[in-house]
C-alpha cells in the first residue's frame, strides 16, 4: 500500500451538514410557550391588509363622501340648493338682461328686410314706411319722372336717413326744348319751383333740367341742374351733374333743323339732343350718357341728390 493510500485510510468518516433551515424554526422565542405555529393560532390572529395610499389623487377622488351625521347632511341639502336656487338666478337674470336687446335685434332685423322686399317691389313705399323727419314737411320735386324722384328720393334718404320725397307734376314751360346755356336752365328750374309754389307752400321744393353750353369753341358738354328753394328758411342751393361731351356735329344738326322763328329760340333749340344721340347710338334717349361716359343718367343724378341734400343739411344748422 502507498503512502497516499494510508494517510486517507486514516481519515474519519464525514459527518452530516447542519440543516440551518429547520433549527430556525424550531428555535424557541422569548416568551412564547409554544414555539410551533399551527395552522389554528395563524387563522385565529387579527391581521391587517396593507392599503396603498397615493399621494397624488385623480379629480375623481378629490372630493371624497364622508359619512355624515343627520343634522350635517341637512346641511349639506340647504347648501347645495342655495348654489342650485343661485346659479339659476344669475341664469335668468342674464337672459332678463340679454332678452329684449336680442329680441329688439331681431325684430328690427325681420322689419329692414321686409320693408327692403317692399321698397323693392314698389319705390314708393319708401315714403309709407319711413316717417318724415324734415321737421314735419315734405320734399316736393317739380317732376313727375320716376327717374328724377326716386334719384332724388334716395339722395335726400342717404343724409338724412329718413324723408318723405314725393314727385308733382309741373305746367308746361316757356322754354326751350333743348335748353342752351346755364342762365336758361337755372331760369327753367325757378319756374318749375315758382309753378309747385302755388300747390306747395311750405317745405323744399327741388327742380331739375338738363341743358348744354359750349365752355370752348367748338366744344360742347350736357349738364344737369339740380335747384333748391326752401321759401320759408330763405334757402336757394344748386348743384350740377356730371358733365358728358357732345359732339359738335350733333350740335350743329340740332341748330340747322331749329326753325329761325321758333318761339322760344333765346333760351335754346327745338329738338333735345337726346333724339340725335339715340338714334346715332341705337339706345333709348336715357342710356346715351352711359355709352359716351360709362356712367348712366340716374347714377350722376343721384350723385347730385346726395350732394344736394347734403348741402342743405348744412343750411338748416
Amino acid at each position: 500500500m502507498s503512502k497516499a493510500d494510508q494517510l486517507l485510510s486514516k481519515l474519519p468518516p464525514p459527518t452530516q451538514l447542519p440543516s440551518f433551515v429547520t433549527d430556525a424554526l424550531n428555535e424557541p422565542r422569548a416568551g412564547q410557550p409554544n414555539p410551533v405555529l399551527n395552522a389554528t393560532d395563524m387563522t385565529s390572529q387579527n391581521f391587517h391588509t396593507p392599503m396603498f395610499s397615493p399621494v397624488i389623487t385623480s379629480k375623481n377622488e378629490e372630493n371624497v363622501e364622508l359619512p355624515t351625521s343627520p343634522s350635517n347632511e341637512a346641511v349639506a341639502d340647504k347648501a347645495v340648493k342655495g348654489e342650485q336656487s343661485s346659479g339659476k338666478a344669475d341664469l335668468f337674470n342674464w337672459m332678463k338682461g340679454s332678452s329684449s336687446s336680442i329680441f329688439s335685434m331681431v325684430a328690427e332685423k325681420a322689419k329692414n328686410s321686409v320693408d327692403a322686399v317692399l321698397t323693392t317691389l314698389d319705390p314708393q313705399m319708401k315714403d309709407t314706411l319711413n316717417p318724415n323727419t324734415f321737421d314735419n314737411t315734405d320734399v316736393v320735386v317739380a317732376s313727375e319722372k320716376e327717374i328724377v324722384v326716386s334719384a332724388v328720393r334716395e339722395g335726400f334718404q342717404k343724409v338724412f336717413g329718413k324723408g318723405v320725397v314725393r314727385g308733382l307734376e309741373a305746367p308746361d314751360q316757356p322754354f326751350a326744348a333743348q335748353l342752351v346755356g346755364f342762365s336758361a336752365a337755372s331760369k327753367a328750374t325757378k319756374y318749375c319751383i315758382d309753378s309747385v309754389r302755388l300747390h306747395v307752400v311750405k317745405g323744399p321744393v327741388v327742380a331739375f333740367e338738363r341743358f348744354i353750353v359750349e365752355p370752348i369753341e367748338s366744344k360742347w358738354y350736357e349738364f344737369g341742374l339740380l335747384k333748391l328753394n326752401d321759401m320759408e328758411r330763405n334757402i336757394d342751393l344748386e348743384v350740377y351733374t356730371q358733365s358728358v361731351p357732345v359732339p359738335a356735329t350733333i350740335v350743329g344738326l340740332i341748330s340747322d333743323d331749329t326753325p329761325k322763328d321758333y318761339e322760344y329760340i333765346s333760351t335754346g333749340f327745338s329738338i333735345p339732343v337726346a333724339h340725335f344721340m339715340a338714334s346715332n347710338l341705337k339706345v333709348h334717349p336715357s342710356e346715351w350718357q352711359e355709352v359716351m361716359t360709362g356712367v348712366s343718367q340716374r347714377s350722376s343724378l343721384l350723385a347730385a341728390s346726395v350732394s344736394l341734400a347734403m348741402s342743405y343739411k348744412i343750411a338748416l344748422e
